[in-house]
C-alpha cells in the first residue's frame, strides 16, 4: 500500500480536481443561460424601426437583375446597419429625454390604436416597397437585355435575406452576453476600472479565434484549395497546340502541364490562318499566342524573361504588332480582344502574357495587389529592352491591354500619361477598376462638365472613354473630338459595369457617376444611400461577367470596332458601312470558334 505524503494528498487532490470540475460545469451553464436569456430579449423598437426603413431601402435598383443571393445579401446587411443604427439613435433619444426630463405618456387605449396604426403601416410599406422594387428589378433586366427573373427569386431572395439578418443579430447578441459574462467573472478580482477594458480584450480574443477558424480555416483555405486544383486541371476539351507559333506546343519552351488552366485555354483558342483568310478576304498568316506562368520556382522577372524568350523562338519580331496582356487574378485573358487582334491584322501579329496568381481577382487584390502591378510593368519592360536591340523599322507595332484587374496591372507599368504614350503604339483596357491610380490621373484631367461615365481627356486627341462603339469617333453627348492622333488609347467601361464603380467611398459619399444618372444602360431611378449602395453595388460584381455583351462587366463584341479604331484602321465615311459588314462577319466568325464567348 503506498504511503507518505503523496498518498496522503491523493484524496485531497481527487476532491479540489472534482470540485474544479464542478465549478467550470456550473460556469458553463450559466453563461449558456446568460447568452440564450440575451439572444432571446424582445427586439429594440429603435432598431426593429431602423431595419425596416433599411430594408424598404435596400430593394431599389442598382446596376444589374438580382439573383436570390443578391436580394439575400442586400436586404440582410441593409437590415443589420438599419438595426445597429436604429438601436444607437434609440438610446440616444431616450438619454437626451431623461437628461431634459421631457417624458411622454399614452393611455392605454390609445397605446393600443398606436400599435395597430403602426403594424398596418409598416406592412403597407413593407409591400409596396417589395412590389416596386421588384418591377425595378424587370426595368433593369430590360436595360441590360436580360430575360427578367421570376417571382420565386424575389421571394426565395428577401426570406433568406430576413434569415440572415436574424442571424447576424442572435451572433451580436451572444457577443454582448460573453462581454457580460466576462465582466461577471472579472469584478471579484479587477479593479472596476480594468473589468471593462480586460472583458473587451477578452471577448475580441473570442471572437477572433471563431473568425479565424471560420473564415481563414474553412472559408480562405479551401478557397486557395479550390483554386489551386482549378489551375492543375487539364481537360481533355483542351487540346494542346499543334503549331510551334503557341507556347506549349511542338518545340515550345514552356510544357503544357506549366501554363496552368487559364494558359492552356488561350493557346488553344482562336482561327487558325485558314479561318481568317476566309473571314477577311485576304491572304492571312498564322497567329503567335505566347504565354508563361509564375510558379514556386520561378519569380516574376524570370516569367517575363521566359515570355521574351517564347517570342525569339517564334519570330515574334517579324510581326506587324505585337499585344502585351496583363490577366486577371487567374491568368485569364479576354478572348474577344485577342481574337479581334488577330482577324483584324490578317494574323500578323503575336500577344503575349504572363499568369502571376491563380487566385481570382478579388483575392489576388485583397492578397496580393502588387503582383499584377509586377507583371504589367516587368513584362514591358522586358519586352521593350530586347526590341531596343532590334533595328527601328523592323520592331513591330507595340500595344498594351488589360481587363478588370488586368487593366489595373497593365496599366501600373506607366507612371502617367506622357510615358504611356511615349512608350507604347496604343492601349486597350476595358473595365478599368476606380482604384487604379493610372486612372484616377486621368479623370482628374477630364474636362469640366463631361460625364463621370464617359469623361473627356484633352478633347479626345489620344485618350478616349468609350461606353459603346459609338463613343469611339463622338463623345458620350454626341459632339465632335478632336482629330484622333496616335498613339491611341481607348478606355472601355459600361454604365452598368459594377466594377468600374465599385469603391469604399461609396459607403459615405454620392458618387458623381450617379448623381448625373446619364448612363444609358443604368436606370435614373437609382440612388446613393450609405452602406447600402456599396453592398448593393458589391452584389452586383461577382455575376456581372455573365452579362449580355455590351452590359455590366462583358466585353463582347464592341472589342472588334475599339481595337480596329486603335489599330488606326480608318477609312473614308464612304466605306463605313463596308467596315461596318466586315466587323459583323468578324463578329459572326469569333462566336463560332468560340462558342462559350
Amino acid at each position: 500500500m503506498p504511503s507518505g505524503p503523496a498518498s496522503a494528498l491523493s484524496p485531497l487532490t481527487s476532491l479540489t480536481g472534482g470540485a474544479a470540475r464542478m465549478v467550470r460545469r456550473a460556469t458553463r451553464r450559466a453563461a449558456h443561460r446568460a447568452r440564450l436569456t440575451a439572444i432571446s430579449a424582445p427586439l429594440d423598437t429603435g432598431g426593429f424601426l431602423g431595419a425596416s426603413v433599411t430594408a424598404w431601402i435596400s430593394t431599389s435598383p442598382s446596376l444589374l437583375p438580382r439573383t436570390w443571393w443578391m436580394w439575400a445579401a442586400n436586404i440582410g446587411l441593409s437590415e443589420v446597419y438599419g438595426y445597429a443604427t436604429g438601436s444607437l439613435v434609440g438610446r440616444v433619444v431616450h438619454r437626451t429625454a431623461a437628461a431634459i426630463g421631457l417624458e411622454v405618456d399614452i393611455a392605454p387605449d390609445h397605446r393600443r390604436r398606436a400599435r395597430w396604426a403602426g403594424a398596418g403601416a409598416l406592412i403597407g410599406i413593407t409591400a409596396y416597397s417589395w412590389v416596386r422594387g421588384v418591377l425595378r428589378q424587370r426595368e433593369i433586366s430590360h436595360l441590360v437585355q436580360q430575360e427578367p427573373k421570376n417571382l420565386a427569386t424575389h421571394v426565395v431572395g428577401t426570406l433568406a435575406g430576413a434569415g440572415f439578418s436574424a442571424a447576424a443579430l442572435v451572433a451580436a447578441r451572444a457577443t454582448i452576453a460573453t462581454a457580460d459574462i466576462y465582466r461577471a467573472l472579472l469584478r471579484p478580482y479587477l479593479p472596476a476600472r480594468v473589468v471593462g477594458a480586460v472583458s473587451l480584450v477578452l471577448t475580441a480574443a473570442t471572437v477572433g479565434v471563431v473568425l479565424e477558424r471560420l473564415i481563414r480555416g474553412r472559408v480562405l483555405e479551401g478557397m486557395i484549395e479550390r483554386a489551386e486544383a482549378a489551375n492543375r486541371l487539364i481537360s481533355p476539351d483542351v487540346p494542346r497546340p499543334t503549331s510551334a507559333l503557341r507556347s506549349g506546343g511542338p518545340g515550345s519552351f514552356e510544357a503544357w502541364q506549366s501554363l496552368g488552366a487559364p494558359g492552356r485555354k488561350i493557346v488553344s483558342a482562336g482561327a487558325d490562318a485558314a479561318r481568317i483568310s476566309r473571314t477577311v478576304g485576304a491572304e492571312a498568316r498564322e497567329p503567335i499566342r505566347v504565354y508563361a506562368a509564375k510558379s514556386g520556382s520561378r519569380s516574376l522577372e524570370d516569367t517575363a524573361a521566359a515570355v521574351v524568350a517564347e517570342l525569339d523562338r517564334t519570330g515574334a519580331w517579324d510581326r506587324e504588332v505585337l499585344v502585351l496582356f496583363t490577366g486577371t487574378g487567374t491568368g485569364w485573358l479576354q478572348e474577344w480582344s485577342l481574337s479581334a487582334i488577330e482577324f483584324l491584322t490578317a494574323g500578323d501579329c503575336a500577344t503575349a502574357s504572363i499568369q502571376y496568381s491563380y487566385f481570382p481577382s478579388p483575392l489576388t487584390y485583397l492578397a496580393d495587389r502588387r503582383s499584377p502591378q509586377r507583371a504589367g510593368a516587368l513584362l514591358l519592360r522586358a519586352v521593350r529592352r530586347r526590341m531596343a536591340q532590334l533595328p527601328p523599322e523592323d520592331r513591330p507595332r507595340l500595344y498594351v491591354a488589360g481587363e478588370s484587374l488586368g487593366a489595373f496591372g497593365g496599366s501600373a507599368a506607366f507612371r502617367d500619361v506622357p510615358e504611356m504614350l511615349s512608350s507604347v503604339d496604343g492601349a486597350v483596357f476595358t473595365g478599368t477598376p476606380s482604384f487604379t491610380p493610372l486612372w484616377e490621373q486621368i479623370t482628374a484631367r477630364a474636362r469640366p462638365g463631361s460625364p463621370a461615365v464617359a469623361p473627356i481627356i484633352d478633347d479626345g486627341r489620344h485618350i478616349r472613354v468609350v461606353t459603346r462603339p459609338r463613343d469611339l469617333h463622338r463623345d458620350y453627348w454626341g459632339g465632335l473630338y478632336a482629330e484622333w492622333e496616335h498613339p491611341r488609347v481607348v478606355f472601355a467601361q459600361h454604365p452598368s459595369d459594377p466594377v468600374v464603380w465599385f469603391d469604399p467611398s461609396l459607403l459615405w459619399r454620392e458618387p458623381a457617376w450617379l448623381q448625373e444618372r446619364v448612363g444609358h444602360d443604368v436606370t435614373p431611378a437609382m440612388r446613393w444611400f450609405p452602406w447600402i449602395t456599396f453592398w448593393q453595388i458589391a452584389a452586383d460584381m461577382p455575376l456581372s461577367i455573365t452579362a449580355r455583351g455590351g452590359h455590366g462587366h462583358s466585353y463582347h463584341e464592341e472589342m472588334v470596332p475599339i481595337w480596329a479604331a486603335v489599330l488606326g484602321q480608318d477609312v473614308p465615311e464612304a466605306e463605313l458601312p463596308a467596315q461596318r459588314r466586315r466587323h459583323r462577319e468578324i463578329v459572326a466568325a469569333i462566336r463560332e470558334i468560340n462558342p462559350g464567348a
